[in-house]
């Protein structure tokens, strides 16, 4: 309650208003929509209990479990080598135990799905298509489910609910929902640019078919002859263009017409100058421009959820109940009428500011940034309008500088030792010592040859000497700082743990073998190719001190944009991992599905009449479709076009030629498509740490650090080019949701 003495009268805000304004206040933050019930209160502590923290790792803990159930289930994943020509015995776990694990994930999954349809009503949830889908794949995963007890794990191969697993991982990702509706709208774009490359070769197959035709069968020779082997038919002749667009299998393809004529290289020069460097990169650009178009708009989209959140935040705090403060000892009947009555206010007060503020789930600091913004805002009479919170509410918008943590300072001869040990000098310092280090290490390990154990007592001393070093200086670092403000910083932590562990393993081989250098037992050890003696995991371990030295990168204005990109880009790419990951797995399953068991084992004469460099000759048997791990191999080396010619021979040759079509199809999606979104973001992120580092005039930090900021979702990558909306478009949409005032819905 708060006392009005202008007007006279004593002013209340229910325990409901508040939590009402601390829900939309948590929507604003987390880019929600405010199209949920509002009432009673039981919906509210519902609601914030299915977006909290902990609840949302649960779904995500269950999603990963049910992911990860397919290298268990059969075809098992869980043998020592996927080798056709090795025993594979597989582990897993019981038929049963598989089936109950789904069932309880799936039933999980309909929980999920009728808290959503609960919380925000069925009228809205009709308009879901994330809501729809998930009880119509949770349904016909159930089914399958069924089926699969009816018929037994093994008996029922063909498995529908693996294909739609992913789903569940793109459903609790909101980023990812983004990437997918951005993806789906901007296809038909991208379309037209692929229908333009797929004529580049279609034209080139065509003229090849008609330059290089095969060999007659009565006119032998010696060399392989162009048509025969790349162009004998147009589909032969689209594959090897398509696989020679990737250079996998540049000059194999050109060689033989190269032996022939030298001007026949001009052919292919012109096809991979038009498709390789024009069309491909002419593909990526626009690829990139329109999904950053429709990815733009859905940013919007979410800039404009959260004005409208933060708006009826706003409104909600205004409504309250007031009565005299002279009718403080009516009846109860006269009370009660006056608690009813409502009086529109402009300002909102500062306590309740802050006791919504205080009760939300926002991170500590920016809680304390909008309570002393909103204070400075108030002045004397403690009322915030519209306009201050508003403004103050643009805090959830602006990126968090890299700012550097105040630590306990001490006083007399420890504030000089403090001093040296809170110096970036000393950093420095430990950086040359690092390189210093790794050189050493290096170059000595070049000589093992006939001096080797004459050799290693030397270098062993010296190693043990840095290990020293690097205890002393971490131990330093750590009372100086203190642990709260040393372990604040990853690459303190990384030293910490490097120099602890070079120390004891070397206290440990000493007190073991009496010795620092390697013993003639770990020599023996070390033979069966295990690197398990102390000393190999020593020296390993030894050589991660080079990356001591990408601390000083961060002091220089060009690697600190190079820094801040990666550090920005390993922070913001789970969203585009994430879609990649989903692309790998829906593969798999289908690869699984279609090639399980068609490799075969080889046979001696397979081996003997195996042609250079095909899948045979190479020894390729540990990739195959198999089990789920070995599918996920081979889909990955195919990723990388690097000789993914030879799968497509084998696939063809092991099965049909239009099994083809399903790695043309994932080297398209996989490299052509994702990883080129990737590598888009990759530098708009590059050119956004450019920009900053140009406003900031290339300042730097007390500690030498250039100031820079992290980017802390992917709204906030695209921010700069978002259009604030208007406030009759906030009005006007916060009229339509009729829930903020009265909840109508079921």
């Amino acid at each position: 309650m708060i006392d009005n003495p202008h007007g006279g009268i004593r002013e209340s805000w229910s325990e409901e208003h508040l939590v009402q304004a601390i829900v939309l206040l948590e929507d604003a933050y987390s880019f929600r929509s405010i199209e949920h019930k509002l009432s009673p209160p039981y919906i509210l502590r519902l609601y914030r209990l299915y977006w909290s923290k902990r609840f949302q790792r649960l779904l995500t803990f269950i999603v990963s479990c049910q992911l990860l159930l397919i290298f268990i289930q059969y075809p098992s994943s869980l043998s020592r080598t996927s080798d056709l020509r090795q025993d594979r015995t597989r582990l897993t776990l019981p038929c049963g135990i598989q089936l109950f694990t789904e069932f309880v994930c799936l039933i999980i999954f309909y929980i999920d799905a009728i808290m959503r349809t609960y919380l925000i009503g069925l009228k809205n949830a009709r308009k879901k298509p994330w809501i729809i889908a998930n009880f119509l794949i949770t349904t016909i995963s159930m089914v399958d489910l069924v089926f699969s007890c009816i018929f037994g794990c093994q008996g029922k191969t063909i498995n529908i609910r693996f294909l739609l697993r992913p789903f569940y991982m793109a459903v609790i990702s909101q980023e990812m929902k983004k990437i997918f509706n951005s993806l789906r709208k901007s296809f038909l774009q991208i379309l037209s640019v692929t229908i333009l490359l797929g004529i580049h070769v279609y034209f080139f197959s065509v003229i090849g078919m008609i330059l290089f035709p095969p060999a007659r069968k009565d006119s032998p020779s010696e060399r392989p002859n162009e048509g025969t082997k790349y162009f004998p038919d147009f589909p032969d002749a689209l594959l090897n263009l398509v696989v020679l667009l990737t250079t996998a299998n540049n000059p194999d393809i050109t060689l033989p017409a190269y032996s022939k004529n030298r001007l026949y290289i001009i052919y292919f020069a012109v096809f991979l100058t038009i498709g390789l460097y024009c069309l491909m990169t002419l593909f990526t650009v626009i690829k990139m421009n329109t999904f950053k178009e429709f990815f733009t708009t859905s940013m919007q989209n979410s800039l404009f959820r959260r004005r409208l959140a933060v708006r009826a935040c706003f409104d909600i705090l205004l409504e309250r109940q007031v009565i005299p403060s002279s009718s403080l000892t009516t009846t109860d009947d006269t009370t009660t009428s006056l608690l009813t009555q409502r009086i529109t206010r402009t300002t909102a007060p500062m306590l309740v500011l802050t006791r919504v503020i205080n009760g939300s789930d926002l991170p500590e600091p920016l809680k304390t940034e909008l309570v002393d913004t909103l204070k400075r805002y108030a002045g004397e009479n403690n009322e915030v309008g519209w306009d201050m919170f508003a403004t103050a509410m643009l805090s959830l918008d602006a990126d968090v500088q890299k700012s550097s943590v105040v630590h306990h300072e001490y006083s007399g001869i420890w504030a000089l030792v403090q001093l040296i040990g809170a110096s970036k000098y000393l950093t420095w310092f430990g950086n040359a010592i690092g390189l210093i280090n790794f050189i050493i290490l290096v170059e000595g390990a070049l000589r093992y040859h006939p001096k080797f154990f004459t050799i290693d007592i030397f270098l062993s001393n010296i190693l043990f000497s840095f290990s020293i070093y690097y205890f002393l200086e971490s131990s330093l670092k750590l009372w100086s700082l203190r642990p709260k403000v040393f372990f604040k910083y990853v690459f303190n932590t990384f030293d910490a743990v490097l120099a602890v562990s070079l120390f004891v393993l070397h206290v440990v081989h000493l007190s073991i073998y009496g010795i620092l250098s390697i013993t003639t037992s770990e020599v023996v050890r070390d033979a069966a190719g295990t690197a398990s003696s102390i000393w190999a995991i020593t020296r390993i371990i030894n050589l991660f001190v080079i990356f001591r030295t990408i601390r000083s990168m961060p002091h220089f204005t060009n690697y600190g944009i190079i820094m801040g990109t990666i550090s920005d880009g390993m922070r913001n790419l789970k969203a585009f991992i994430g879609i990649l990951i989903c692309l790998f797995y829906s593969y798999a399953v289908l690869g699984m599905w279609l090639f399980n068991g068609v490799i075969k084992p080889p046979t001696p004469s397979d081996i003997i009449n195996a042609t250079c460099g095909s899948y045979q000759q190479s020894q390729y048997w540990a990739n195959n479709f198999d089990d789920f791990f070995s599918t996920v191999v081979v889909l990955y080396d195919v990723m990388l076009v690097n000789n993914w010619g030879v799968f497509l021979t084998a696939l063809r040759e092991f099965s049909t030629r239009w099994s083809q079509l399903y790695l043309v199809s994932w080297w398209f999606m996989s490299n052509v498509y994702i990883l080129a979104l990737v590598l888009g973001f990759i530098v708009e992120l590059f050119s956004l740490n450019v920009a900053r580092f140009e406003e900031s005039g290339f300042t730097q930090g007390q500690d030498g650090v250039a100031k820079t900021y992290f980017v802390k979702t992917l709204f906030h990558l695209f921010k700069r080019s978002l259009k604030e909306p208007s406030d009759d478009e906030i009005n006007g949409a916060l009229m339509k949701y009729k829930q903020l005032y009265d909840n109508g819905h079921e």
